[in-house]
């Protein structure tokens, strides 16, 4: 996650009526500093002359955050995809390994991107209840603020994402003060330990993101909230390091899902 000095400043294209205002509130949320933007300057210069670790600049269509790994902006990625396939009746790894169906309750406590999330959200509907977990602010008011605004053509997916609560926290933290059985999955998706090679999307989202070790205590705190617990990986050596004893994945997929029962 990244370290230092953030900055907030306005896109050429964005200034006019409450802009400065909407600026001057995201920097004080982020504990950021404002930057009037000079027309002379690129997003660069910005970085390197006020040695920020990571620059915000809302444009019209959102926030994109800047850093020297490269810049990010939500999109809800394959979340589109996964949503149209279940749409059609097809089905997915991860709403099989969470055994979710209309009016599940999931806590997402590695929240990313949301792309499960909306997945989720999608399979559960509106009587369900999807609460993501995020631990970088950064990365927090980036997807959060695109669940709410972002348009994509499907209508069941935008209904998805407006449905998914986020909550910048850790999810240790969360899950300490959660009751029993408040939920009837909890899900892990723990930054790769080793990076996607020639990513360049993950490349500039990785700086961004809480990359700790999932602590096996937090697991166990999971367990207490809810009888069903997975994690995402590619190891499943690693997944049953956890206590996994169950594996779901694709025949030729990289990755598995392992699942815990209380």
């Amino acid at each position: 996650m990244l370290q230092g000095k953030i900055g907030v400043a306005m896109a050429r294209n964005a200034r006019g009526s409450g802009a400065m205002e909407q600026a001057l509130a995201v920097a004080a949320q982020l504990d950021a500093i404002y930057l009037d933007r000079p027309h002379n300057h690129s997003v660069e210069d910005i970085l390197f002359t006020n040695n920020l670790a990571a620059l915000i600049v809302l444009e019209k269509s959102g926030p994109r955050i800047h850093s020297r790994a490269g810049t990010f902006a939500y999109h809800p990625s394959m979340a589109a995809i996964r949503v149209q396939q279940l749409a059609r009746g097809c089905a997915d790894n991860f709403v099989k390994a969470m055994a979710i169906q209309k009016g599940s309750r999931v806590l997402d406590c590695t929240l990313g991107l949301a792309s499960d999330a909306a997945v989720a959200a999608f399979v559960v509907g509106e009587t369900g209840r999807v609460v993501g977990l995020e631990a970088s602010p950064l990365l927090h008011f980036a997807v959060a603020y695109g669940l709410v605004h972002y348009e994509t053509k499907a209508p069941l997916l935008n209904a998805a994402l407006r449905r998914i609560q986020t909550i910048n926290i850790l999810a240790e933290d969360y899950l300490q003060n959660c009751p029993p059985d408040s939920f009837d999955a909890v899900y892990f998706d723990p930054m790769f330990r080793r990076p996607v090679e020639g990513s360049v999307a993950m490349d500039a989202l990785r700086p961004l993101s809480f990359d700790e070790p999932l602590p096996k205590e937090t697991v166990e705190l999971a367990l207490q909230a809810a009888p069903r617990v997975v994690i995402k990986e590619r190891s499943e050596k690693l997944l049953a390091d956890y206590g996994c004893t169950e594996f779901c994945g694709g025949k030729y997929s990289r990755v598995k899902y392992g699942i815990l029962r209380r």
